[in-house]
């Protein structure tokens, strides 16, 4: 009898294929789009040849016609392949969202001969544009760049006014024209409500001190073409914003100061933030005590951080404006301006501290625009009730900036006056002398000396 024949064993199941994970499949999405649009880039790049190629056939004695511009080649759209959605999600699994920089200044202000100074004409703020990396299978993948930009109110498509577009000449009016609106931010109007008639005060009255001819010149050419007037006080004009976010970074180091945040917890940071931005405005004050919520009324604007912060935005390298001879005096002259423009900016660095961390806030004119206005009256009413005061006040801080400083013109300019020389000199009695006394043009001659005769002679 043939053996029984067994059961056939299962047949074993074909293993089902591993799923893949998000990541994976928004990284095989990415290659596919790359090879897509490297096959679109082939045809856009043979079609250009083949029209070169007919454009060179043609006969002589045909007039030339400008090349077209090739038409958008059919690639795909990156919302249809690897779209915002995508690269929100691949973004967010690797934790890779664009890091920006603490601050934007400029670490290279344009020279007196006009060199470049390009920066941003953005809002006062303390954000940089960055690109992040993201690193994937070996292979970097660069994110696009994240623009925070407020130059212009939103729908507007303004462009941006940069050196390029300008000539030699116009480069060089445009740059002082700039450096003059930085220093108009700080000595008269740290927050004008009219811009361009704003920048356009300060590059005349710059132009005008500089007593050069070819810029007088070319300010007179400009003044007459509306578009190249516009173009020039828009450059000048980003100054403003530029000063007033350097400022910003200085005040933002300089809340150390003030003991924050130390090794305080973030409930206690919250209660000293009340306690320094208060209705009282603590932190411009002198002799602050922070653990016991205390200081002196008797040292109004004597906070430590305005000499720190002045001395670092003005008074630091040959390239600042208040090292200029030719600005030294509207800095010293102008004590409202740039201590309300200096506290404004504390304000600000502190109260990003009010939740107990450090959040940023913008330095708009829109929201402290106000706050300096406020800042610039109380500080002209308490010049009107203490004037001796406040001009002892005013000579002592400036002598503090440039004592430290490595100007000798500047040491010069804030010491104390020597002692009269005259002093004790009748000048009434000189008058009277110089009445009475005949004044003439000639001398006259000296009679000559007797001559002693030669010994022997008779």
């Amino acid at each position: 009898m043939p053996p029984k024949k067994g059961k056939a064993a299962p047949k074993a199941a074909p293993k089902a294929a591993p799923k893949l994970s998000q990541l994976e499949k928004l990284i095989a999405k990415q290659k596919v789009t790359e090879k897509a649009l490297a096959v679109a880039q082939a045809q856009l790049l043979a079609k250009r040849n083949s029209d070169m190629l007919e454009e060179e056939d043609e006969e002589d004695d045909t007039p030339t016609l400008p090349k077209k511009k090739p038409k958008n080649s059919s690639l795909p759209p990156s919302s249809d392949d690897f779209g915002q959605e995508d690269a929100e999600a691949l973004s967010g699994l690797l934790g890779t969202d664009p890091v920006f920089d603490e601050e934007v200044h400029d670490e290279s202000l344009v020279s007196e001969h006009g060199s470049d100074e390009e920066q941003s004409d953005g809002e006062d703020n303390d954000v940089n544009d960055q690109s992040s990396e993201m690193i994937i299978d070996d292979a970097v993948m660069k994110t696009p760049k994240t623009v925070v930009s407020s130059r212009a109110p939103k729908g507007s498509a303004k462009p941006r006014v940069t050196q390029s577009i300008f000539s030699p000449m116009s480069v060089r009016l445009a740059n002082v024209g700039r450096r003059a609106v930085r220093v108009g931010i700080a000595t008269k109007q740290a927050f004008p409500t009219d811009h361009a008639d704003f920048a356009w005060s300060a590059i005349t009255d710059a132009v005008s001190k500089a007593d050069a001819t070819e810029l007088a010149q070319r300010l007179e050419k400009v003044e007459g073409d509306e578009v190249r007037r516009e173009q020039i006080t828009s450059y000048a004009y980003g100054g403003a914003s530029q000063i007033r976010g350097e400022l910003k970074t200085h005040c933002k180091n300089a809340v150390a100061l003030h003991g924050i945040p130390s090794d305080y917890s973030p409930a206690e940071i919250i209660k000293h933030i009340k306690f320094l931005t208060g209705k009282k405005g603590v932190f411009k004050f002198g002799g602050i005590n922070l653990k016991d919520h205390t200081y002196d009324a008797q040292q109004p604007f004597g906070a430590a951080f305005y000499k720190a912060v002045m001395s670092k935005q003005w008074f630091d390298s040959l390239k600042s404006e208040g090292v200029r001879a030719s600005s030294f005096e509207a800095f010293v002259d102008a004590p409202v301006p740039v201590l309300a423009l200096v506290t404004d900016a504390m304000e600000n660095s502190l109260k990003e501290w009010a939740t107990g961390v450090r959040i940023q806030i913008k330095f708009t004119e829109e929201e402290f625009g106000p706050r300096c206005r406020h800042h610039r009256a109380t500080l002209l009413n308490l010049q009107q009730k203490s004037p001796t005061w406040f001009a002892q006040f005013q000579h002592n801080l400036y002598a503090k900036i440039v004592s430290t400083s490595n100007f000798p013109h500047l040491k010069k300019s804030t010491a104390e006056p020597e002692e009269d020389e005259l002093d004790g000199v009748d000048f009434d009695a000189l008058e009277a002398s110089a009445t009475n006394t005949d004044i003439t043009d000639t001398v006259e001659a000296a009679a000559p000396a007797s001559v002693p005769a030669p010994v022997g002679s008779t």
